[in-house]
């Protein structure tokens, strides 16, 4: 369903992430239907145009067609994000403006808040779980970097990203999707949606899998997931979410980097002798409701999220069963009015989570199949309240100023339930291979965070279509559960002090530019970002350390800056046929991140993000649907240690990686094909590591002799992969 109707002040798109809304003129839209509940893409990306601050929209549902596995397949072209290249299974690392750099993947999602249709994603103590994450199901995400996601009531550094679910109006009609290609791997997808009266509906089930590039990284994962929309009276509309969903991923350990050219297919053996694995089973409900009232929207959401995991990351951790159950509520007003003749918008809201856990673990039995003996029993649990609030005026025509504040209070409580005395820790050389031990004392902590956090901002549309922008804003970030239970663990097992962990803060200053013309559009911000208390990730051990067990820390004081760059151009039309076109569009990121005056680190750089990183698209479009392209991704070299030791032998080197695209739309949209090549040139690159303090040492030999480590240890990206599918619309 399309719709062509006047955007004014809410543009008819009440925030699904409970954020503030913003002032626009009368603006025409083209597009889907949306609802009170759910806004449309074109109506997201006219907001977040005339917003303050490095906020932007990605389409999913209307992008050319193409592999759509994850979120490396949906965020590639945005700028801000860095993403690790894991091929087409669900792992993998994001990070924005430096958010989780000191650890190998995504740790409970720190510095990123991650919603669904403004639900949040995830527990209440962390931020993103990328298992829960549909791109099968997913109409368009937004964006919100650095201390923009402050208008959504999140705490976070990174910022926070909103998934937005397709509905029966934004997604009618009933089709099928099938997939394949390298490495075994497969999708397909069932999908229907349609409205009828005061009623829409959007239900889908999908299963994806692959057998991975790499020994033992198959997974395979299988969702269904809906939404039924009511319009309850003219003014008043209700949506009920739901989503139930299972993954399974097979886990291969590090390789180190000198030696990945003739291994990089391989995994190390403890990999598959203990069927190294994690699992997460997941179902999801939530309810929406939005009440117009003249000038003034309300919105209540309410919603209930059951996760399920176990996981064996090594032999020496053993198993790992642990269960989430998270509740949360929200409420949010907007209302406009005008001060002195000046068109004036308001907007408040409050959100309450609440997480009620079950954290075991087990010693192992028949190579790390089995459970064998419980040695953590922990119950833990989470408040978190957010209030926030915003005002926009516009002070002349095209000028706003914003001026926003946030109120939080949070805390982490963790009960040990263990009775079963110390169990000592075993050796690889026993008989079952290595267990893992504890001690006798028990193992828990009750803390509490709470902060305000102050954003100013303007927006000026100097030019019809064109877009300047800036803001201060502070932002604050909690240590997650995992986090202070990995500083109490150390305490126990030394038995020495261990310094609390403290919440990390910054002070962030942004300005850039948007906007653009009918065949060229620009996205650019600038930042600086002063940091105190960052969480960073050193070796639990600081003597003869391994680093094979890790551990958060605050750093006193750090610095990120960075510029950020989105361009989408048609340089030529008309070039072969009348209606056809010739596009390039890039995404550059530039980073630098480092220590502020360290007492241990000094000045130097932080490791993990790339300096520079670039994403480069060519291609031609006919008017008869079709298109074929061809594109570039180059990273600058990374450093893997805080204080630079290692020289050369531990910079991991950059890369450029090459890949094509073709694709094919019916004129009636009724048939969708494509096909994909990654890394064609078959380059052998890292795709993702952990970083450390400085260059970690190995036991070789009699015991008490330890040598420097002379390689890190990374993740392999994979191979050339060819990829291919086609949508059938009825």
């Amino acid at each position: 369903m399309t719709i062509a109707g006047t955007a004014a002040v809410r543009a008819q798109s009440t925030d699904a992430s409970a954020s503030g809304s913003i002032l626009l003129e009368t603006i025409t839209v083209s597009g889907d239907a949306g609802s009170g509940t759910v806004p449309t893409f074109e109506q997201q990306r006219e907001r977040f145009r005339r917003r303050p601050g490095a906020e932007t929209v990605a389409d999913v549902k209307g992008a050319e067609p193409g592999r759509k596995s994850n979120l490396n397949d949906m965020l590639i072209q945005t700028p801000g994000i860095f993403l690790s290249e894991r091929g087409a299974g669900l792992s993998g690392f994001v990070s924005m403006r430096g958010s989780d750099i000191s650890i190998d993947g995504s740790r409970n999602g720190r510095g990123i808040r991650g919603y669904i249709d403004g639900i949040p994603l995830g527990r209440t103590d962390a931020g993103l779980t990328n298992t829960l994450i549909d791109p099968l199901a997913t109409d368009f995400i937004e964006i919100y970097r650095g201390a923009n996601s402050l208008r959504y009531g999140s705490i976070a550094t990174g910022g926070a990203l909103n998934i937005v679910s397709k509905t029966g109006l934004t997604a009618p009609g009933s089709s099928v999707t099938l997939s394949g290609g390298s490495f075994r791997n497969f999708g397909s997808q069932l999908e229907t949606g349609g409205s009828k009266g005061t009623v829409d509906w959007y239900v889908q089930g999908n299963a994806t899998g692959n057998d991975g590039f790499q020994r033992h990284t198959r997974d395979r994962n299988y969702r269904f997931s809906g939404n039924i929309g009511v319009q309850l009276a003219p003014n008043i509309e209700n949506r009920t979410f739901f989503a139930v969903g299972s993954s399974r991923q097979d886990l291969a350990e590090t390789l180190a980097l000198d030696t990945l050219r003739w291994t990089r297919k391989t995994a190390p053996a403890n990999s598959y002798l203990f069927d190294e694995d994690i699992n997460l089973t997941y179902q999801r409900l939530a309810n929406k409701t939005t009440i117009r009232d003249g000038a003034t929207t309300y919105e209540l959401g309410l919603y209930v999220l059951n996760t399920q995991l176990d996981h064996l990351p090594s032999p020496f951790a053993g198993i790992i069963d642990n269960g989430w159950r998270d509740y949360g509520a929200s409420f949010r007003v907007e209302h406009k009015t005008s001060i002195a003749g000046l068109p004036t918008e308001f907007v408040a809201g409050a959100r309450v989570n609440y997480t009620d856990a079950d954290f075991e673990r087990f010693q192992h039995r028949n190579a790390g199949r089995d459970k064998g003996r419980k040695i953590y029993d922990n119950r833990f649990t989470s408040w978190l309240a957010e209030s926030y609030g915003e005002g926009s005026i516009e002070l002349m025509p095209g000028f706003r100023a914003f001026a926003g504040l946030q109120a939080v209070f949070t805390d982490r409580d963790l009960g040990d339930r263990y009775r079963g005395g110390a169990v000592a820790a075993l050796g690889p050389t026993v008989p079952g291979g290595p267990q893992p031990g504890r001690t006798a004392g028990l193992q828990q902590y009750d803390r509490d965070f709470g902060a305000l956090n102050p954003k100013f901002g303007l927006n000026w549309e100097y030019s019809a279509g064109h877009f300047l922008f800036a803001n201060i804003a502070r932002s604050y970030e909690v240590p997650t559960g995992a986090d202070l239970s990995d500083v109490l663990s150390l305490q126990s097992q030394t038995g020495r002090s261990v310094a609390p962990l403290r919440a990390q803060s910054a002070w962030t200053a942004e300005i850039g530019a948007r906007g653009g013309w009918e065949r060229f559009s620009y996205d650019v911000t600038l930042y600086h970002m002063r940091l105190r208390n960052e969480i960073l990730t050193r070796c639990a051990t600081e003597i003869n350390a391994s680093c094979s067990t890790t551990v958060a820390f605050n750093a006193d004081r750090t610095i990120h800056n960075g510029i950020e760059l989105g361009l989408k151009t048609k340089p030529f039309i008309d070039v072969f046929a009348p209606g056809d076109s010739i596009f390039a569009n890039a995404v550059y990121n530039f980073s630098d991140f480092a220590f502020d005056g360290d007492p241990t680190y000094g000045d130097h750089r932080l490791p993990v993000i790339p300096r520079h990183q670039l994403f480069g698209e060519v291609g031609y479009r006919h008017p008869a649907g079709w298109f074929v392209s061809a594109n570039l991704r180059a990273l600058s070299d990374r450093r893997t240690t805080f204080d630079g030791s290692g020289g050369e032998a531990f910079v991991v080197p950059g890369y450029v990686l090459f890949g094509a695209k073709a694709g094919w739309t019916s004129a009636d949209k009724v048939w969708t094909v494509f096909v994909e090549g990654r890394n064609l040139a078959d380059r052998v690159y890292v795709s993702e590591f952990a970083s450390t303090p400085t260059v970690p040492v190995i036991q070789q030999g009699p015991p008490g002799r330890y040598v420097a480590r002379t390689s890190p240890q990374v993740r392999p990206g994979d191979g050339r992969a060819v990829y291919a599918g086609l949508t059938r619309r009825f």
